[in-house]
């Protein structure tokens, strides 16, 4: 219950039901750049945790991006590996 209070869980709601809602074309191009990118934004995260003692707001907010990220980028991972195995079986 508390996920469904994190800042970060509405804002993300909220930005799909709006995207669903009207059909914006540019959510798109954002979630492939996104989905694309995710190995640099994971290293990011990744160091914004490292030096969060410097950061203007508090850790936990980097914590969570890293987790965003590492579980978006695990599931990149997988589903790239799925496919090279499948192709692999075609090819053989």
């Amino acid at each position: 219950m508390s996920l469904l209070k994190n800042p970060a869980t509405i804002v993300s709601g909220l930005f799909a039901a709006v995207a669903a809602l009207f059909n914006i074309p540019f959510v798109d191009g954002i979630a492939f750049w996104l989905w694309g990118n995710i190995n640099q934004l994971f290293l990011i995260s990744s160091i914004g945790v490292t030096v969060s003692e410097q950061l203007p707001f508090p850790e936990k907010y980097a914590v969570q991006a890293l987790v965003a990220t590492g579980v978006i980028l695990l599931a990149k991972l997988v589903l790239d590996a799925g496919n090279d195995l499948e192709e692999s079986i075609e090819d053989s």
